[in-house]
């Protein structure tokens, strides 16, 4: 028993100590790129739209068809016919009833479209509604690798942020300790020690909101690539490292958006249904043949066999020529340029909207990059500062207002540096995923 055991433990161990490990923001975009619940639903829904050209296809070749038809006459036409026909006296009609009761007629017919333009285009506009369902799944998964690079980063963010609001609680808490006993020598008022300690508290606080967005930030970089909420997974890139400037740098045209290519395969689709409104107009041409065989009885006694059936065959074309439609294909095409002229018009307002967006994002990205340096600098230097006035304040020489000076221009250019590095990392990996890197 105790074998089995172990060996049970052994088996399932994997999967309870599994852990996913992403070591780059790239990793991260890949791994969504193939995970993320809704690309795969997407790419789901593209294999389901695909039959619709099987369908669009049928329409182009031959259909064969078995049927059976059972009749009952239950009132059968009657014909009035001179009487003389039929040995009466002249003058006088006989009523003559035609055909009888039951018929049943079982058949095979087969037909196959010569000309019908309308269907042949049908299957252009199935080709290009997946065409249009591609680019739809390139544009989503654009949105989902741009939100996968926000998350991940302020993923990153909000873990520095922790590490750098348990640095101040500590310096709070040490604040705290010597206060307290100045405190109880008589060296300072009780006012002094409370604004220390609602310090300390503030600096505690901090720390668990900054806790808890992590903990929601990494629940939505799970979501994102495709985990559970139970899953295990580690970042392991250090988002405050230091990098070479030239690291930096990215190329200066952005590829066209996914978002205009949908939009330009949109238009591409009205277009092909005009053609087909306009094909409307031509005529249809089809071949068909048809053999069946029929019953005729006075009873319902279709199963005896010695009973004579009688066949009929056909074959012919059939030609359809649209002549008049009540100006519903009138409207059809007004409706089709309509959906055109609209069509242009998101294409090139998408355009620009595009390119303010890429616009935004290099600018957004530019200032970060300029501002880094000052803003790293100013960060390093208030860390030593904020070391420095706690040394002084334990040694008696900086009082409290002095030393909470100097504490808070710390926390402001801790949030500025990074906030800066922050956009700094999404911004950049933006561009470099919108110049297809």
């Amino acid at each position: 028993m105790k074998k089995l055991f172990i060996a049970f433990l052994v088996m399932v161990s994997p999967g309870l100590w599994a852990q996913t490990v992403v070591r780059t923001v790239q990793e991260a975009i890949q791994r969504a790129r193939q995970r993320n619940p809704d690309l795969t639903i997407a790419r789901q829904n593209r294999l389901t739209q695909e039959q619709q050209r099987a369908a669009s296809r049928a329409a182009l070749l031959p259909t064969a068809r078995a049927y059976t038809n059972l009749d009952y006459n239950y009132a059968l036409p009657t014909q009035l016919i001179p009487a003389e026909f039929l040995g009466g006296p002249p003058g006088e009609f006989s009523s003559i009833q035609f055909g009888v009761p039951f018929n049943l007629t079982a058949g095979v017919e087969v037909s196959m479209p010569l000309l019908n333009r309308p269907s042949r285009l049908d299957l252009g506009l199935t080709n290009q509604n997946l065409r249009i369902i591609d680019d739809q799944n390139l544009a989503l998964q654009d949105e989902v690798s741009t939100q996968v690079a926000r998350v991940y980063h302020a993923t990153l963010l909000t873990r520095s942020a922790i590490d750098i609001a348990r640095r101040n609680a500590a310096n709070a808490d040490t604040i705290a300790t010597i206060a307290r006993q100045r405190l109880d020598k008589g060296q300072i008022e009780p006012l002094e020690y409370n604004r220390l300690q609602s310090v300390r508290l503030t600096a505690e606080d901090v720390l668990r909101q900054n806790e808890l967005s992590y903990v929601r930030n990494l629940n939505q970089m799970k979501l994102l690539l495709g985990l559970t909420v139970r899953d295990s997974l580690v970042l392991e890139q250090n988002f405050a490292a230091t990098r070479n400037p030239t690291d930096w740098a990215v190329p200066g045209t952005e590829a066209e958006r996914p978002q205009v290519t949908v939009r330009r395969s949109q238009l591409e689709l009205y277009r092909l249904q005009l053609n087909r409104e306009n094909a409307l107009r031509w005529p249809t041409l089809s071949v068909y043949a048809r053999y069946s065989e029929q019953a005729q009885r006075q009873r319902f006694d279709f199963l005896d066999f010695n009973q004579k059936w009688f066949p009929i065959g056909v074959a012919g074309l059939q030609l359809n020529i649209p002549i008049y439609s009540g100006g519903l294909r009138t409207a059809n095409l007004n409706r089709a340029r309509l959906r055109i002229q609209q069509a242009e018009a998101e294409v090139a307002y998408e355009q620009i909207k595009a390119e303010n967006d890429n616009q935004d994002i290099r600018n957004a990205y530019n200032q970060a990059l300029n501002s880094l340096t000052f803003n790293r600098q100013n960060y390093e230097l208030n860390e030593q500062n904020t070391q420095i006035a706690l040394i002084k304040y334990r040694a008696g020489i900086f009082a409290y207002d002095q030393y909470l000076n100097v504490f808070n221009e710390s926390l402001n250019a801790q949030n500025r540096y990074l906030n800066t590095l922050s956009t700094l990392f999404i911004n950049q990996t933006i561009l470099q995923l919108r110049n297809g890197q």
